[in-house]
């Protein structure tokens, strides 16, 4: 299987994933084959300029992915790429491996994608606790970071 990613960076699978697919400076397509990471490929989003309806998951399906993964994607988007038979999975954040690694452990049901804009919609009150969720992992990072830094600074 063939995950796209929507990439800030070009670090693989050390990268930061996107909050939005389409407007994304790279896509990280990783594919998994019997829950090993098998290939690692990082290409520029040739339409990072050009927001042309469709032309980002035709792209995405004509590289071979079944599943596009990234922290935001509108509605139209998911269906278009429903549509194309590639699952959407939006909400994601953090680290590429880290995503990676809970798509292996919960495997992705690629023909179980919402097909329809009401559907799609539905799942706006998701996208609130998805962010209130990130949120708190924010602040608890830069807790984290805060204290890693007065620790360095007190050396």
């Amino acid at each position: 299987m063939i995950i796209a990613f929507a990439s800030d960076d070009k670090n693989g699978l050390d990268g930061i994933l996107a909050y939005h697919f389409g407007r994304c400076p790279y896509f990280t397509f990783v594919e998994v084959d019997k829950n090993k990471v098998k290939d690692v490929r990082i290409e520029s989003n040739p339409y990072i300029d050009s927001h042309d309806v469709g032309v980002v998951p035709e792209y995405i399906h004509r590289k071979g992915a079944e599943v596009i993964v990234a922290g935001g994607m509108g509605p139209r988007a998911q269906e278009w790429f429903a549509k194309l038979g590639v699952k959407p999975m939006v909400g994601a954040y953090g680290r590429i491996k880290d995503v990676v690694e809970e798509i292996i452990k919960h495997p992705v049901e690629v023909s179980t994608f919402p097909t329809s804009h009401k559907e799609i919609e539905s799942g706006e009150s998701d996208e609130a606790e998805r962010l209130k969720k990130e949120v708190a992992h924010l602040r608890e990072t830069i807790a984290d970071l805060n204290e890693r830094l007065k620790k360095l600074e007190d050396k």
